[in-house]
């Protein structure tokens, strides 16, 4: 999913590849090789290692085939969820493969592609006014005016019953300011960016991220809120910045401007690799906190570790992120 904006928009955000995946500018050299060894030293800090991995076919049949089963949109057409599907199997299998719960992951996969279908259709100005009205319409029971947004409601109506009832709030309501992030970002997409307003790039990547509930995705049900509830502001400022930083090739050699990194720099008039450099140290200042907070609870802990090089191998499984252009030329990995 912008999803922490896909933004999602950058995180989950996930844009359809481009066709043939060729980059649509050209970049120094040097650039790119600054780019790889920074962003493989990245990991090296984090001490996450890159695996190769497949998206399962079998199970990509299965998943769409529950999409099908429950009326959701899967039709050749503007408003399928079928293009994002991949995505979604991707991020429940290999992000958060060390779940056991086969029913909740099925929910994550669908709760994945359909966010992200919803954060691409936003963005081609498609049907604006029912996603105006998707909170409202959420709380007051009444039926969304279009099919994906149907299915968006279904979803977040089923968290209890993944999750105890704090949980599920707490991933309700981070679903309900995607929604309201997305619709900032598209009344904002022209305004300029205040050098005196730095926190702002910040707020606005939390509100239409999806952090806060992907990052309560992480720990199964059986562990208690108590055990990781403390590392949740660093869990989210993981979770979004790493898909800012292993996305920074893929925006720099298509031309990508209006992603985080650049509003960062915007704001505070320096440059992207200097936004670049800063979200690595914080990122990894996040992560090594989480690992203090949790190393007391080790089911808690294993968790996070495991989904940590699992949220690895989803981007480098997805061709769109390009990773395998960094990673395959002599890293280390």
């Amino acid at each position: 999913m912008k999803l922490l904006t896909i933004s999602l928009t950058n995180f989950l955000s996930t844009r359809m590849p481009t066709k043939d995946n060729l980059p649509t500018c050209n970049v120094d050299n040097d650039v790119i090789a600054n780019i790889r060894q920074t962003i493989v030293k990245f990991l090296q800090r984090c001490g996450l290692q890159y695996t190769p991995v497949m998206i399962d076919q079998t199970l990509h049949t299965k998943c769409c085939q529950e999409a099908i089963n429950r009326g959701f949109p899967m039709s050749d057409g503007d408003y399928s969820i079928r293009p994002y599907m991949h995505i979604g199997v991707a991020m429940s299998t290999i992000a958060y493969g060390h779940l056991t719960d086969c029913t909740t992951k099925m929910w994550i996969c669908l709760f994945t592609a359909v966010g992200i279908c919803i954060d691409d259709t936003l963005n081609r100005g498609q049907k604006m006014d029912d996603v105006y009205r998707f909170n409202e319409r959420f709380s007051n029971c009444q039926a969304q005016g279009d099919p994906v947004l149907n299915a968006w409601d279904v979803l977040l109506r089923e968290a209890p019953r993944h999750y105890s009832l704090l949980v599920s709030n707490l991933i309700i309501t981070s679903a309900l300011d995607f929604v309201s992030g997305l619709l900032l970002e598209y009344e904002t997409k022209d305004m300029g960016v205040s050098k005196e307003a730095p926190l702002y790039p910040e707020y606005s990547r939390l509100l239409s991220g999806l952090a806060h509930g992907f990052g309560f995705f992480v720990f199964p049900s059986t562990v208690p809120l108590q055990e990781y509830i403390q590392c949740m502001p660093d869990l989210m400022f993981f979770l979004n910045h790493t898909n800012d930083i292993l996305s920074y090739y893929k925006e720099e050699i298509e031309g990508d401007t209006t992603n985080y990194l650049s509003l960062v720099a915007a704001s505070r008039g320096s440059t992207k690799q200097d936004a670049l450099y800063e979200a690595i140290s914080k990122t990894v200042q996040a992560h090594h906190n989480i690992l203090k907070c949790l190393e007391p609870h080790p089911e808690a802990y294993e968790a996070y570790a495991k989904c940590c090089h699992g949220y690895i191998n989803f981007h480098t499984a997805l061709r769109r992120y390009k990773l395998k252009d960094i990673l395959s030329e002599g890293s280390g990995l």
